[in-house]
């Protein structure tokens, strides 16, 4: 109301309108500068007149098409605004839309505030979708005076991680279900978007999502086309080398410097080729760019599957040559060409690729290797670049910086999440048997419950069907892998057993009641430089029992290098500390005499622990140490 009254007669100066004399179509101007909030609350109430004006659908519009970006597929977005205003009911969706803010919210603060129903609360916001995704990002970027602004930050992201992996598992199950596309720009739409899904596993807070990736191309074809006069009269082959030459000549295509980057993980991921300033990529995505800027040009490319390197095969239109001839008898060939717009301008010949199969002993499977493919098998072959890629020998344990860098995030948790969205691609993706496939499922089901639990309603809505498709009973699908003295055990417990926990308050660990009286000698949060290897850490829980149940496997090695733990068994009482490394997101266990506390807060950065907000609220310069949130487990600490 207050923006309204400042509109009235200024006394000492000529005389103005006042609210009643002022024409509808100035009101109707002025409450466009009226944020949506104070409108509901306040504006559309003053009369009859103003309810009428403050309601427009037009109105309306604008605030969902200004005030919001992200809208959930279902929604039709582009559609609705494309139609006339009067078609959608816009004060409805912002209202609605608003709701939804509010709901994620109060979701979130749960999530922040106990393990309980953590897991439920993921799923819920999940389900969501990208209605989600507007009000998580301004919690990403919580103030660092927010009283747990590090939780905040983390689970905000964790979550936006959730909403984003739902996104790209959706996307390759309806790229499963559809058939094979015949329309250029929906058979480059599948193929942009089948391979940009990967990208989302590791996009975090950042832009780059499949309509990023998408404007990213339309920006590519616009600036070509704008560079090409006359690009409609040219033949297609004229077409074709002239864009694969452009691209390369300003490095959209190809590696910088193949020798020593060829496996990095970026190179697998088309946002992060599109989006970084050197657009590193493999062939495979170097010829995915190239198809997909083409078929905005009108040009039929298609990536077909060569062996150990993929390349583009272009089309011409329906009776016509390559050449823009009329086809007539003319020879096959000259109605198709292939190009490497990896690493070369220039048309590769027929006869050259004949060659090369005939030397790797595939002469026989010549045209399963030069014909196109859809979009899933490339989605396929990426997924088997990125498990080439991390599986460098050794490179989990040093983590090579050149390898596994992507634009934004740590390294070791995004070769993690790389490795998930294969495994989900090639489970989605690839045909289900009995075999391969079953295996397949076998290491994912076992190796995953720990690090993503809150998927856990992923894998039941997307993997447990196709899993009963493939036997025909789900109770002994993987009885011929286990057997034990105990019996056979099912790896679907692994996700099941995430479930069950998600309800279940943590156990607690009260100082007062240690068997050692004095209790353990350091508290949560606190950090500490490593005595032996002088890493840093924070302690994240402490557990006096360790000494009676941990192994030598159980320690990090740093701390089997100062000698043996207690002995399994033996009745004395020790404290052990679980903690994370400076920019590290695995725990360690280290032992009291390896943990040497820090005093010095300026040797604490904020991107340093990636995972803290898992465990704490917030850094105390004051007391170099952080601020517990796992009060629930811990609450004497």
């Amino acid at each position: 109301m207050e923006h309204l009254h400042n509109l009235h007669i200024n006394d000492d100066g000529p005389a103005a309108l006042s609210l009643e004399q002022m024409p509808d179509e100035m009101i109707g101007h002025i409450l466009y500068y009226i944020s949506p909030e104070d409108n509901l609350s306040g504006v559309q109430l003053v009369s009859r007149r103003f309810y009428r004006l403050a309601n427009e659908p037009l109105l309306w519009k604008y605030h969902c098409r200004t005030s919001i970006k992200y809208w959930s597929p279902h929604h039709r977005f582009q559609k609705r605004l494309e139609a006339q205003a009067q078609k959608t009911l816009w004060k409805w969706l912002y209202i609605r839309r608003s709701g939804i803010n509010k709901q994620v919210s109060r979701t979130l603060d749960e999530i922040i505030r106990t393990k309980v129903h953590r897991g439920r609360g993921f799923e819920t916001i999940s389900r969501l979708g990208y209605d989600a995704k507007d009000v998580l990002l301004e919690h990403c970027q919580a103030p660092t005076t927010a009283d747990d602004w590090i939780a905040r930050r983390y689970f905000s992201n964790r979550v936006i991680d959730a909403v984003h992996k739902h996104a790209a598992i959706e996307e390759w199950h309806s790229l499963a279900q559809s058939p094979q596309q015949c329309d250029l720009r929906l058979k480059s739409r599948q193929l942009e978007r089948a391979l940009g899904a990967f990208d989302l596993f590791v996009l975090h807070d950042q832009p780059g999502d499949l309509d990023d990736i998408a404007r990213m191309l339309d920006d590519i074809a616009t600036s070509f086309r704008l560079s090409h006069g006359g690009l409609q009269s040219w033949s297609t082959r004229t077409k074709a080398l002239t864009l694969v030459r452009w691209l390369r000549a300003r490095n959209l295509t190809g590696l910088n410097d193949p020798h020593n980057d060829y496996r990095n993980l970026r190179n697998c991921l088309i946002g992060q080729a599109l989006r970084d300033p050197d657009h590193d990529s493999l062939p495979i995505v170097s010829a995915a760019i190239f198809c997909s800027v083409a078929a905005r040009l009108g040009i039929n490319a298609s990536s077909c599957s060569f062996p150990s390197h993929v390349h583009a095969i272009i089309s011409a239109p329906t009776g016509y040559t390559l050449d823009g001839d009329l086809a007539g008898e003319s020879d096959p060939s000259s109605q198709r060409m292939f190009l490497d717009p990896f690493g070369s301008d220039d048309e590769v010949q027929f006869a050259h690729l004949e060659s090369i199969l005939a030397q790797l002993g595939f002469a026989e499977n010549t045209v399963q290797f030069t014909t196109p493919v859809p979009a899933s098998r490339m989605a396929i072959r990426v997924a088997h670049n990125i498990s080439a890629s991390l599986g460098i020998p050794n490179m989990h344990d040093r983590l090579a910086p050149r390898v596994t860098q992507l634009l934004n995030g740590n390294s070791h948790m995004n070769a993690t999440a790389c490795s998930y969205a294969a495994s989900w691609a090639l489970l989605i993706l690839s045909r289900p048997d009995r075999t391969t496939w079953l295996d397949r499922l076998e290491k994912f089901l076992k190796r995953f419950p720990d690090v993503y639990p809150e998927d856990a309603w992923l894998v039941e809505k997307y993997l447990w069907p196709r899993f009963c498709e493939v036997i025909s009973s789900p109770r002994d699908g993987f009885r011929r892998h286990h057997t034990r003295p105990g019996g056979p055990i099912n790896p679907w417990h692994f996700w099941q057993g995430m479930r069950d926990l998600d309800g279940i308050p943590p156990p607690v660990y009260r100082r007062d009641r240690c068997n050692n009286k004095s209790g353990p000698g350091l508290q949560i949060g606190q950090v500490f430089r490593h005595r032996r290897y002088g890493w840093l850490g924070a302690i994240t829980s402490w557990d006096e029992r360790k000494s009676s149940r941990l192994s030598y496997f159980d320690l990090s090695p740093e701390d089997l290098a100062d000698g043996p733990p207690i002995l399994p068994g033996t009745s004395r009482s020790a404290f052990f500390y679980s903690c994370i490394a400076a920019t590290e997101g695995e725990p360690h266990i280290v032992s009291a005499r390896n943990i040497d506390p820090i005093s010095d807060p300026t040797l604490v950065t904020e991107d340093m622990f990636p995972t803290a907000g898992k465990y704490f609220k917030r850094f105390d310069a004051a007391a170099c140490k952080f601020v517990s949130n796992i009060r629930e487990e811990f609450p004497q600490d």
